[in-house]
């Protein structure tokens, strides 16, 4: 018996798979215990603590002024507030009519998840009544200033991280664009 060695095995793929997750938990285990993801951790926190306080406040400011109605988790627009934000829809499309064009074109382009398809054909509607252009399927274009719009737009919390905004100084196609805003 002295004579008998053991014989070693190699490891089969599902054992060095668990090998390999079970290295990358100690890894993770001590990142999180790492000062600087605990202080990236607690930034956070305060960070969506500010964020859900505001939403709170907001909320609570749309509901005196009577533009919303909460029943317990769920909230309604109510036609006061249906009106106020097709108020500012009109104020948005007024300025095509009102205004001398600055050369500049206000663009809104937006990547919205599936799960989120009604908020994004809300807002296609939106942008529509507003007199935006639809440049292709998720771009957007007005020649006007439109911050307030978009302002409102991006106070929605589900659409903030999907919704950009920005204004393009130079155009190549310039004619296109003068003629489907009729400008100048």
């Amino acid at each position: 018996m002295k004579g008998k060695r053991k014989r070693r095995r190699k490891l089969g793929h599902v054992q060095r798979d668990i090998l390999h997750e079970l290295t990358l938990g100690d890894l993770l285990y001590a990142h999180l215990l790492s000062a600087r993801s605990t202080k990236r951790f607690y930034q956070l926190a305060r960070e969506r603590a500010k964020e859900r306080h505001r939403r709170k406040q907001s909320l609570e400011a749309l509901e005196a002024g009577g533009l919303i109605t909460r029943r317990g988790a769920y909230v309604s627009i109510t036609a006061k507030g249906l009106v106020a934000f097709g108020q500012v829809a009109l104020k948005t499309k007024q300025l095509l009519e009102n205004r001398s064009w600055d050369g500049k074109l206000r663009v809104v382009a937006f990547d919205i998840p599936e799960r989120y398809a009604s908020l994004r054909d809300k807002l296609r509607t939106i942008l529509k009544q507003a007199g935006f252009e639809k440049l292709q399927q998720s771009i957007w274009i007005f020649p006007h200033d439109c911050k307030e719009l978009i302002d409102l737009i991006q106070n929605e919390p589900v659409l903030k991280k999907y919704v950009l905004y920005g204004i393009m100084v130079q155009l190549q196609n310039e004619d296109h664009i003068k003629k489907l805003f009729r400008l100048e």
